[in-house]
């Protein structure tokens, strides 16, 4: 009875406002939305050797010859598709997967540093001339970290001169271990920001850098478990740039040292993370200063650094997975 009442009531038509949101759509309704954001970078470095191109090429593919003027060779840079090793023997090497072998011109791998950080193409060409090989190497990366140019460019006049170096004195040209590093790196499935947030929260700190005690704060210590082979390690945290508070990158870092009880000094180090492509980033870290250790301690404890951060950087980007519970690489 009610309702039928209701229905018989001569209520004002407002038709003119319905349907507002197509009719006049609200400013700014319409929202852009990045699909991509990469960039593609590209290295070219050349020389002209005095060396014929088969010996040059030699000096690029034999593992007996690679150890004088690169590095050791675990494996062959002339079998296609087959992974080998380029071992700095300080830690540090490039995981490679010869692409292209066509002797005595072009060889073509694909190199990983550390097995774990992001994958670069390497093409060297060799052309005979009068005065006996002009060498041009390419290395060629996407998204690759913002100082790459640098940190690369400078290297690849490095490694070519240490090549003619060798083929002229065939005495090892090959550069020491670097008091610089270890540097480590890994991609993440997600923004900085996030990123950022999800990694040095508390709960998080004690899963993938081990952390037992302390907190990830500008003076404050933490105690770190390296690993029941290692033993432990203290960092001590000096500043924490968080993200979007510094011009111009707003990109966040952390400086930090880090002290053992043997090294009687400590050694310096960062983490940082910047953009790798539209929704990823790349998570890194670097240390420096070894020559402030006891001489006898500094590569070998750099070594087990080195081995340290990449399981703590693999830890780091299984908090990125599907997985409810990560299952991490081993600590010892």
């Amino acid at each position: 009875m009610v309702m039928s009442n209701i229905s018989n009531l001569n209520l004002p038509n407002f038709s003119s406002l319905e349907n507002l949101e197509k009719k006049l759509p609200p400013l700014h309704a319409a929202k852009a939305q990045t699909i991509i954001r990469d960039r593609w970078e590209q290295l070219v470095t050349n020389i002209t050797l005095s060396a014929p191109v088969e010996d040059t090429w030699q000096a690029l593919t034999d593992p007996n010859l690679l150890k004088y003027w690169l590095a050791v060779c675990h494996g062959s840079l002339d079998k296609v598709h087959t992974d080998c090793v380029l071992d700095f023997e300080d830690g540090e090497f490039f995981l490679c997967q010869p692409l292209v072998v066509q002797p005595p011109s072009q060889l073509q791998y694909l190199w990983r540093w550390l097995g774990i950080g992001q994958a670069t193409t390497v093409t060297w060409q060799l052309e005979p001339t009068e005065q006996g090989t002009k060498v041009t190497v390419i290395e060629e990366a996407l998204n690759p970290p913002w100082d790459w140019q640098t940190w690369n460019g400078e290297g690849w006049t490095g490694i070519l001169e240490q090549l003619a170096a060798y083929l002229r004195t065939r005495i090892e040209w090959r550069w020491p271990w670097r008091r610089m590093g270890p540097y480590v790196q890994i991609e993440l499935p997600a923004p900085v920001y996030l990123a950022w947030d999800q990694l040095f929260n508390p709960a998080s700190l004690k899963y993938w850098l081990l952390v037992s005690q302390g907190e990830m704060a500008p003076t404050q210590s933490l105690n770190i478990l390296m690993g029941d082979a290692s033993g432990a390690i203290e960092m001590t945290v000096h500043e924490i740039i968080q993200p979007g508070q510094s011009a111009p990158s707003f990109l966040p870092y952390a400086n930090f040292s880090l002290n053992r009880p043997a090294w009687q000094n400590s050694v310096a180090g960062r983490f940082w993370l910047e953009p790798a492509g539209w929704g990823r980033s790349l998570f890194q870290v670097f240390n420096y200063g070894w020559e402030s250790l006891p001489a006898g301690l500094q590569l070998s404890e750099r070594k087990i650094l080195t081995r340290f951060w990449a399981d703590t950087m693999q830890r780091a980007s299984l908090m990125f997975t599907p997985s409810s519970i990560p299952a991490g690489p081993h600590n010892w």
